[in-house]
Protein backbone atom coordinates (compact mmCIF):
# COMPACT_ATOMS: atom_id res chain seq x y z
CA UNK A 1 0.00 0.00 0.00
CA UNK A 2 1.64 3.09 -1.22
CA UNK A 3 2.46 5.26 1.84
CA UNK A 4 2.25 2.46 4.31
CA UNK A 5 4.88 2.55 6.91
CA UNK A 6 7.09 -1.23 7.62
CA UNK A 7 8.67 -1.33 10.89
CA UNK A 8 11.00 -3.96 11.56
CA UNK A 9 13.24 -4.01 15.01
CA UNK A 10 13.66 -0.33 14.53
CA UNK A 11 13.93 -0.40 10.33
CA UNK A 12 11.43 1.52 8.75
CA UNK A 13 10.70 1.44 4.80
CA UNK A 14 7.78 3.72 3.49
CA UNK A 15 5.99 2.00 0.62
CA UNK A 16 8.44 -1.37 0.95
CA UNK A 17 11.61 0.54 0.36
CA UNK A 18 13.44 -2.03 2.02
CA UNK A 19 12.05 -4.69 0.17
CA UNK A 20 12.93 -3.33 -2.69
CA UNK A 21 16.73 -2.76 -1.56
CA UNK A 22 16.80 -6.32 -0.38
CA UNK A 23 15.53 -7.58 -3.80
CA UNK A 24 18.01 -5.77 -5.68
CA UNK A 25 20.38 -6.79 -3.55
CA UNK A 26 19.53 -10.27 -3.79
CA UNK A 27 19.63 -10.08 -7.69
CA UNK A 28 23.65 -8.27 -8.21
CA UNK A 29 24.26 -10.82 -6.30
CA UNK A 30 22.97 -13.74 -8.59
CA UNK A 31 24.02 -11.37 -11.98
CA UNK A 32 27.47 -11.34 -10.87
CA UNK A 33 27.45 -15.11 -10.66
CA UNK A 34 26.65 -15.17 -14.54
CA UNK A 35 23.28 -16.30 -14.44
CA UNK A 36 20.71 -14.59 -17.05
CA UNK A 37 18.60 -11.82 -16.28
CA UNK A 38 15.07 -13.71 -15.54
CA UNK A 39 16.70 -16.54 -13.83
CA UNK A 40 18.61 -14.05 -11.33
CA UNK A 41 14.95 -12.35 -11.22
CA UNK A 42 13.34 -15.46 -10.14
CA UNK A 43 15.51 -16.69 -8.01
CA UNK A 44 15.79 -12.68 -6.01
CA UNK A 45 12.13 -13.07 -5.49
CA UNK A 46 12.08 -16.17 -4.03
CA UNK A 47 15.12 -15.24 -1.81
CA UNK A 48 12.63 -12.25 -0.83
CA UNK A 49 9.67 -14.62 -0.34
CA UNK A 50 11.60 -16.66 2.12
CA UNK A 51 13.21 -13.73 3.72
CA UNK A 52 9.73 -12.63 4.70
CA UNK A 53 8.83 -16.38 5.56
CA UNK A 54 11.54 -16.44 7.70
CA UNK A 55 11.37 -12.62 9.13
CA UNK A 56 11.02 -13.40 12.81
CA UNK A 57 14.08 -15.79 13.03
CA UNK A 58 16.17 -12.99 11.32
CA UNK A 59 18.82 -10.57 13.62
CA UNK A 60 18.07 -7.07 13.02
CA UNK A 61 22.02 -6.80 12.02
CA UNK A 62 22.11 -9.40 9.33
CA UNK A 63 19.33 -9.16 7.11
CA UNK A 64 21.55 -8.46 3.90
CA UNK A 65 23.66 -11.20 4.88
CA UNK A 66 20.56 -13.33 5.23
CA UNK A 67 19.42 -12.06 1.38
CA UNK A 68 22.62 -12.99 -0.10
CA UNK A 69 22.89 -16.32 1.96
CA UNK A 70 19.46 -17.53 0.84
CA UNK A 71 20.43 -16.43 -2.86
CA UNK A 72 23.34 -18.21 -2.70
CA UNK A 73 21.53 -21.30 -1.63
CA UNK A 74 18.88 -20.69 -4.25
CA UNK A 75 21.77 -20.77 -7.09
CA UNK A 76 23.69 -23.48 -5.64
CA UNK A 77 19.61 -25.52 -5.76
CA UNK A 78 19.18 -24.55 -9.14
CA UNK A 79 22.88 -25.40 -10.61
CA UNK A 80 22.28 -28.88 -8.99
CA UNK A 81 18.82 -29.07 -10.61
CA UNK A 82 20.17 -28.27 -13.98
CA UNK A 83 23.28 -30.58 -13.75
CA UNK A 84 20.15 -33.68 -13.40
CA UNK A 85 18.65 -32.06 -16.95
CA UNK A 86 18.33 -35.09 -18.94
CA UNK A 87 17.96 -33.89 -22.54
CA UNK A 88 15.22 -35.39 -24.69
CA UNK A 89 16.69 -38.68 -25.80
CA UNK A 90 13.93 -39.89 -28.02
CA UNK A 91 10.91 -38.46 -29.76
CA UNK A 92 8.03 -40.77 -30.83
CA UNK A 93 7.62 -42.20 -33.98
CA UNK A 94 4.21 -40.42 -34.96
CA UNK A 95 2.59 -37.37 -33.05
CA UNK A 96 -0.83 -37.18 -31.22
CA UNK A 97 -2.68 -34.34 -32.49
CA UNK A 98 -3.47 -32.81 -29.40
CA UNK A 99 0.38 -32.40 -28.50
CA UNK A 100 0.36 -28.98 -30.69
CA UNK A 101 2.43 -27.30 -33.22
CA UNK A 102 5.73 -27.92 -30.90
CA UNK A 103 5.23 -31.54 -31.15
CA UNK A 104 4.11 -31.82 -34.96
CA UNK A 105 7.32 -29.70 -36.11
CA UNK A 106 9.70 -32.09 -33.76
CA UNK A 107 8.08 -34.61 -36.64
CA UNK A 108 8.05 -33.09 -40.10
CA UNK A 109 10.89 -32.87 -42.65
CA UNK A 110 12.55 -29.95 -40.53
CA UNK A 111 13.03 -32.11 -36.64
CA UNK A 112 16.81 -31.71 -36.78
CA UNK A 113 16.53 -27.82 -37.55
CA UNK A 114 13.60 -27.94 -34.25
CA UNK A 115 16.03 -30.12 -32.04
CA UNK A 116 19.00 -27.64 -32.96
CA UNK A 117 16.71 -24.85 -32.25
CA UNK A 118 15.78 -25.87 -28.37
CA UNK A 119 19.83 -26.71 -27.96
CA UNK A 120 19.97 -23.13 -28.50
CA UNK A 121 17.62 -22.40 -25.56
CA UNK A 122 19.49 -22.14 -22.14
CA UNK A 123 19.25 -25.54 -19.82
CA UNK A 124 16.58 -24.24 -17.59
CA UNK A 125 14.63 -22.65 -20.79
CA UNK A 126 14.58 -26.23 -22.50
CA UNK A 127 13.78 -28.46 -19.73
CA UNK A 128 10.49 -26.65 -18.98
CA UNK A 129 9.58 -26.53 -22.97
CA UNK A 130 10.65 -30.32 -22.99
CA UNK A 131 8.85 -31.18 -19.86
CA UNK A 132 5.65 -29.16 -20.91
CA UNK A 133 5.56 -29.99 -24.73
CA UNK A 134 7.25 -32.74 -25.56
CA UNK A 135 6.69 -34.76 -22.03
CA UNK A 136 2.96 -33.31 -22.23
CA UNK A 137 2.73 -32.32 -18.19
CA UNK A 138 0.78 -30.06 -16.69
CA UNK A 139 2.26 -26.78 -15.17
CA UNK A 140 1.46 -28.66 -11.08
CA UNK A 141 3.61 -31.41 -12.67
CA UNK A 142 6.55 -29.02 -13.96
CA UNK A 143 6.15 -26.93 -10.95
CA UNK A 144 6.29 -30.29 -8.58
CA UNK A 145 9.21 -31.58 -10.79
CA UNK A 146 11.67 -28.92 -10.72
CA UNK A 147 11.36 -27.53 -7.28
CA UNK A 148 9.45 -24.20 -8.15
CA UNK A 149 6.39 -22.54 -7.68
CA UNK A 150 3.53 -22.41 -10.03
CA UNK A 151 3.77 -19.11 -10.55
CA UNK A 152 7.78 -18.91 -11.50
CA UNK A 153 6.72 -22.17 -13.74
CA UNK A 154 3.76 -20.20 -15.52
CA UNK A 155 6.49 -16.73 -16.00
CA UNK A 156 9.56 -19.56 -16.70
CA UNK A 157 7.40 -20.96 -19.18
CA UNK A 158 6.08 -17.47 -20.96
CA UNK A 159 9.54 -16.22 -20.76
CA UNK A 160 10.98 -19.91 -22.86
CA UNK A 161 8.46 -19.11 -25.28
CA UNK A 162 9.31 -15.55 -26.09
CA UNK A 163 13.12 -16.41 -26.43
CA UNK A 164 11.90 -19.29 -28.77
CA UNK A 165 9.95 -17.54 -30.84
CA UNK A 166 12.77 -14.66 -31.17
CA UNK A 167 15.02 -17.59 -32.42
CA UNK A 168 12.55 -18.62 -34.78
CA UNK A 169 12.38 -15.44 -36.13
CA UNK A 170 15.85 -14.64 -36.36
CA UNK A 171 16.24 -18.07 -38.28
CA UNK A 172 13.81 -16.57 -40.86
CA UNK A 173 15.38 -13.18 -41.31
Amino acid sequence: MPGAILTWHGMTSKGGEMWQTLFALAYRYLRERGLPHADAEDLAQETILATYRNLDGIEPGSLNAWVRTVARNKHVDLVRRQARIVTVASVPESPDPDDGPLAAALMSADRESTLRLLSNLSPTDRRLIELKYLDDRSIDEVATILGRPVNTVKVGLFRARKRLKAHIERGRS
